[in-house]
């Protein structure tokens, strides 16, 4: 199972971007979900209920990673892609998710606006091969 969040700044257009990623992804015979960052948040449920899937998306504020806060998710996450409108944080991102080992990209902002979701996926995949 592959885990990707994406996040932007409040948590919209992440969950737009997720849908799109996740039909691209079934579109290619994967198991695929978008959940919310609540369902993510308890590992040891989240495991149990998706450990059979291939790609896991789940979306939220970039805060979420910029705050304490991302302490809940930092096991459950293999990889990150922030959102254009929020690329001006990507160093205090990036800075945060090396610290534990989680790689993270700007999403390619052309396929983002256009919610081209099949680029997206790749993104994402070609990301989370990097662990």
């Amino acid at each position: 199972m592959k885990t990707v969040m994406i996040v932007c700044a409040g948590g919209a257009t992440s969950g737009l971007m997720g849908q799109y990623v996740v039909k691209s992804a079934k579109e290619q015979n994967l198991d695929a979900v978008l959940l919310f960052p609540e369902d993510v948040k308890f590992k040891d449920d989240f495991l149990k209920k998706n450990s059979e899937r291939d790609l896991v998306v789940f979306m939220g504020p970039v805060t979420a990673i910029t705050s304490a806060r991302f302490q809940d998710y930092d096991e459950q996450v293999d990889a990150v892609l922030v959102a254009p409108q929020v690329a001006y944080m990507f160093q205090e991102v990036e800075k945060v998710l090396s610290e534990i080992g989680i790689p993270c990209e700007k999403m390619d902002s052309l396929a983002f606006g256009r919610m081209e979701g099949q680029k997206i996926l790749a993104q994402a995949l070609a990301l989370s091969d990097k662990i």
